[in-house]
């Protein structure tokens, strides 16, 4: 299907030409021809006649970092290339460096390298922009170089200076994983190491967070760490054009859409701070780091309780406390004697004491043996308010219903019928200016997002928006559809059509609050689908418990 094929080319910059009497012939630039071909190597597993390639013995990648699919499919494109020679060149080069590649990145840099010496072989080479090649200094560069001269050495191609930095940029925008664990006492002096533009867009991400959810996330140093870490390259690769397949970006969508859409308006601070566009794929990367801090700050805290008042005293604690936060596991009750020795075998998150104490590394909460309010408020400020903070929100815990609020009845739009995720767009764009909640420009940058990347979230949903600057009045468009409609790969039945101001207002920040609430329902994102009138959707954004 060459309309098909035509629009695959178009999304990595590619135009397919058809002449007349000669055929076609697809058009574009080197880089974007050679991730067009990587893209392609990537996202598409065995097909029957490769499967006999994975399930031979004689040919099976070097490292179980390569998957054998795409091992089978570099074999089948690149007979000539000794893959697993090139397998070892790139261990030898994260030797050089001191570090160890992530699967996804591993694999991209050999599909890399194969394409770039086929294309050379082919006297194709790469074009870059001056920017491109200011790469001499880094040690990313000398990797590159090294890789370069392995390659002359094991398949006699000399790879030139504009080659040699392409391959750099690849590695600047790798995912490391570092031979040894992150550990805590490790952290600090790690995040010195990193540039204080970094840093200042990871604490901004995990302020949204922490307001949009409700969990306390800024002592969590494991979560600051890995985002400092992560976004590094995550900026190398989308300011230099490269792309890094997520393998469970379907699953991240379908099984956590509220983390997934969350991390959606963490990437519009990025997009602020540094002008370029977060694509879907780095979205699920992530949705993954804040899903892992959200699930340890909301996994339930395991504390110990001291007192010096007597067992029944102690007990009586201990109940009130297991009452009153049933999110804390009170592991042991034991007298102040016997602290130093329970510590030396167990480990717990945090001490609540009757007696004063201080303990090296554990936070210790001083409280009253009758536990009062006073003391529950202390423990609540210590231990933050995600102890308790669940991501799915019940139907009785829209406190302010703040989405009833910004949904108005006149933006509601039931059973409609659309050809296309652009027609969508433009004719909802179109009223959203007509009703003076938007700026038109508003509409051009929702489409313009929308070709570089899906705002398709999981579950049947999109979410497509644009620029917050050409937002006049935050509002929510709602359309339900009676035929479900492609959105990229995927079946779309009801879109949120989003006009807000993602990282500025509290309104809209408390919004997203219930709103992802709203996406992790399975029921009421069906009762919204099977609504027959726009004030009955009112009235399931308008419950509150109950029966509907």
């Amino acid at each position: 299907d060459l309309d098909y094929v035509e629009k695959w080319l178009a999304r990595h910059g590619l135009k397919l030409v058809r002449k007349p009497n000669y055929g076609v012939e697809i058009a574009g630039s080197e880089e974007n021809f050679r991730k067009a071909i990587s893209d392609f190597l990537v996202n598409n597993g065995a097909v029957d006649e490769l499967k006999e390639l994975v399930q031979n013995p004689l040919i099976h990648p070097l490292d179980r970092r390569l998957n054998p699919d795409i091992f089978a499919q570099l074999v089948r494109m690149f007979p000539e290339i000794d893959i697993r020679k090139l397998e070892r060149i790139i261990r030898e080069a994260e030797d050089m460096m001191h570090l160890h590649f992530v699967d996804e990145s591993y694999t991209a840099l050999i599909v890399h390298t194969a394409i770039t010496i086929k294309r050379l072989r082919e006297r194709k080479k790469i074009k870059l922009q001056p920017l491109k090649i200011n790469l001499k200094d880094t040690e990313e560069y000398r990797a590159a170089k090294f890789i370069a001269e392995k390659l002359k050495d094991e398949f006699g191609i000399e790879i030139p200076e504009n080659e040699i930095a392409y391959i750099s940029l690849h590695i600047l925008g790798a995912k490391i994983e570092k031979r040894l664990p992150l550990k805590e006492k490790t952290i600090e002096n790690m995040l010195k190491d990193l540039e204080k533009e970094i840093l200042e867009i990871v604490f901004d991400i995990v302020n949204v967070v922490e307001k949009t959810l409700g969990v306390k996330l800024a002592d969590d140093k494991f979560l600051i760490a890995g985002l400092a870490l992560h976004l590094r390259p995550v900026i190398n690769r989308i300011r230099y054009g490269l792309n890094l397949h997520n393998p469970i970006l379907s699953q991240i969508k379908e099984n956590y859409t509220s983390i997934y859409g969350i991390a959606w308006i963490t990437a519009g601070i990025i997009e602020k701070r540094l002008g370029i566009k977060v694509g879907e794929e780095e979205v699920g990367y992530l949705a993954m780091h804040i899903g892992a801090a959200v699930e340890r700050a909301t996994a339930p805290k395991k504390a110990l309780v001291i007192c010096s008042s007597g067992i029944g005293t102690a007990q009586m604690l201990a109940s009130r406390l297991k009452k009153k936060f049933p999110e804390i596991q009170v592991v042991d009750v034991i007298p102040f004697c016997s602290v130093d020795e329970f510590l030396k075998s167990r480990k717990v998150d945090f001490v609540i004491s009757t007696v004063p104490l201080t303990l090296k590394d554990i936070p210790v909460i001083l409280v009253s043996p009758l536990l009062t309010e006073r003391d529950i408020a202390s423990i609540e400020e210590i231990i933050g308010s995600g102890i308790s903070t669940k991501l799915k929100l019940d139907q009785n815990e829209f406190e302010n219903n703040l989405v009833y609020e910004l949904i108005p009845e006149e933006l509601i739009f039931c059973k409609r019928t659309f050809e296309s995720k652009e027609q969508i767009i433009e004719e909802i764009g179109n009223i959203l200016v007509a009703k003076g909640y938007v700026r038109p420009e508003f509409v051009k940058t929702v489409k313009e997002r929308e070709k570089i990347t899906s705002t398709y979230i999981g579950k049947g949903v999109a979410i497509p928006h644009g620029e917050d600057r050409f937002v006049l009045r935050p509002t929510v468009a709602v359309v339900t559809l009676k035929t479900p409609i492609e959105w990229w790969k995927n079946q779309v039945d009801l879109v949120f059509y989003l006009a807000l101001r993602f990282d500025t207002s509290e309104y809209t920040r408390a919004f997203f609050k219930e709103f992802y609430g709203i996406l992790d329902s399975q029921e009421i994102l069906d009762l919204i689908r099977h609504a027959k009138s726009p004030a009955e959707i009112k009235k399931i954004l308008a419950f509150k418990g109950g029966s509907y």
